[in-house]
């Protein structure tokens, strides 16, 4: 067996710092009105954005992986340049592609402090081959697709005996390996020689003489030495004039961007539209945001797992018609690479037959991982929470009329006309209500013209919303807010608006609780553990050695 400690140290020499796009990125992303200031998409801020550079290491617990396995990872993210005290992305896209660049697998997972780790699960009807887990930020898109982290591994499908094989005739690269990783000497206190099936390993680990002042922090792995993780890893350096803004960073989670096509698309400066989101389902939420003056936009999203759907609801400058067009997630621009030759030594080849057999007992004695909900518990009932007042039409007569029902249910919202148009007024003690129009809702989904939501049929609905205080999203408020709950959950008939549509939403990959220790020490009970031991986050501190215990194998290595 080989225990391998993964860490990475960068320096970065100080830039000059630019406060006008600073600020103006932090404007950006707090929702600011961007229509008054010049879009952070404007090519006038290159020259200050692209002193931003992010840089990544990733790294995984092996280097051969059978069809159906979790690869496990972690990734480092590194940035200089004037990013601010915030921290710049937190956001970290992996996928796993093939050596033509097509995507096969593919996960969002959530960067502390620079560091991100997780699992990305293989296909089971991959060929065997080349493969690489591609790992970049939204930001490093900006620079296009040749300067993401391209880790290589191998994959063996011991159900089929074809190889992967590249169609395309497009011309591959051969992308220069980094090796990155730092060579740091660990010394192993006081452990056997040998372990028997079932033994427990204790190790105690101390980094040896003054090689770092503090500490030394890393991912940690216990494999057979024939499948040890790889230490190289694929990048290139491209020209600084290919670098466009097309992208902002996740600074404060995942983001959903886009742009607003505008009838007259030849003006050079468009009014802002108001762009509603609906999370739909049982996990409720609003989001709005309003484009800029390129007519692009960017809005935050809550860390969620799994997938959503979401409602999409754009709403043009004076009633004007306008469509969304919604960027993707994962970046589409593919790396073709020069396949190498797919070849196994003697001891890759035992070591393979072993790890598929263990991989076929999992199926037979139950998985050695388990899918936990990142936000189980979680869920509200409804995005904004306990209403100032709630009426249950169940508990009155059932009126022939929406406008019946409020005036004699709930008095304080009345219709008004204003700049030619219906909106419902809430009356209050609060004086600021009558500066905004309400948000008017049907089953948490903005109803953009009133007539049509004052026709509802009231048997339709269950029970009426209302906060009576200034609500604020992002730099828009309302004067209140107006829910209807349907019956049916339908939103009661409503129809809906022109242009608008629902996208499923690849949200943040849950959480995969590892159990990696057999689940007896007995003969009947296989071991099926690939890989005995994987920490993502270890941690060495000067002066005092760590200990690490982990449970023998089956097999020898």
């Amino acid at each position: 067996m080989v225990v391998i400690l993964h860490s990475v140290r960068r320096a970065f020499l100080p830039k000059g710092r630019n406060l006008g796009f600073l600020m103006l990125a932090l404007l950006v992303l707090s929702c600011a009105d961007l229509y008054a200031q010049r879009s952070p998409f404007d090519s006038a801020w290159t020259s200050e954005a692209i002193q931003i550079r992010e840089e990544m290491d990733c790294f995984t617990d092996r280097s051969l992986y059978i069809g159906e396995e979790l690869i496990h990872f972690r990734a480092m993210v590194s940035v200089s340049g004037p990013t601010g005290p915030d921290p710049w992305s937190t956001v970290l896209y992996v996928e796993l592609v093939s050596v033509d660049g097509k995507r096969l697998a593919w996960g969002k997972y959530p960067i502390h402090k620079g560091v991100s780790s997780g699992e990305i699960r293989i296909p089971a009807d991959l060929l065997t081959g080349h493969y690489y887990l591609r790992c970049y930020t939204r930001w490093m898109r900006n620079r296009g697709p040749e300067t993401f982290t391209y880790l290589p591994i191998r994959i063996i499908n011991p159900h089929r005996s074809e190889l992967y094989k590249v169609n395309s005739t497009e011309t591959g690269r051969d992308l220069l390996p980094v090796h990155s990783s730092s060579e740091r000497k660990l010394e192993f206190m006081n452990h056997a020689s040998s372990f028997e099936r079932g033994d427990s390993v204790a190790l105690d680990l101390l980094l040896s003489g003054g090689q770092l002042a503090d500490s030394l922090s890393g991912c940690f792995t216990v494999v057979p030495l024939s499948v040890a993780p790889s230490v190289s890893q694929y990048s290139e350096q491209i020209p600084e004039g290919n670098f466009r803004v097309e992208f902002l960073p996740d600074r404060y989670g995942p983001s959903l961007s886009g742009s607003v096509q505008y009838p007259d698309a030849s003006s050079e400066r468009f009014p802002p539209a108001v762009i509603h989101f609906t999370l739909m389902g049982d996990v409720a939420g609003y989001l709005v945001c309003r484009s800029d003056s390129m007519g692009k936009f960017t809005v935050g999203l809550p860390f969620r797992s799994g997938k959503l759907e979401i409602f999409v609801q754009p709403e043009g400058p004076d009633n004007e018609a306008v469509e969304v067009r919604i960027d993707q997630d994962f970046d589409p621009r593919q790396i073709h690479f020069l396949p190498p030759p797919f070849t196994l030594t003697d001891q890759e080849r035992k070591q393979a037959v072993i790890m598929a057999r263990n991989v076929q007992l999992s199926g037979i004695y139950g998985q050695a991982d388990t899918v936990v909900s990142r936000d189980s518990g979680d869920e509200a009932r409804t995005f904004y929470g306990t209403p100032t007042r709630s009426v249950d039409l169940d508990q009155y007569v059932l009126l022939p009329t929406l406008r019946e029902v409020f005036l004699n249910f709930v008095p304080n919202v009345t219709p008004i006309s204003r700049k030619g148009r219906t909106s419902l007024q809430i009356e209050s003690e609060n004086p600021s209500l009558s500066l905004y129009e309400s948000l008017v809702m049907v089953d948490q989904v903005p109803v953009l013209d009133i007539e049509q939501f004052m026709s509802l049929s009231p048997a339709k609905i269950k029970q009426i919303d209302v906060i009576e205080d200034v609500y604020v999203k992002g730099d828009l408020r309302y004067g209140g807010m107006i829910n209807l709950v349907s019956m049916d959950g339908d939103m009661a008939g409503v129809d809906l608006p022109e242009h608008s549509f629902f996208i499923d939403y690849q949200a943040m990959q849950s959480t995969v609780q590892l159990h990696l220790d057999p689940p007896a020490l007995d003969d009947q009970i296989p071991d099926t553990r690939n890989t005995l031991l994987w920490m993502p986050n270890f941690m060495l501190r000067k002066g005092s050695s760590t200990g690490v215990s982990f449970i023998a194998p089956d097999y020898p290595g």
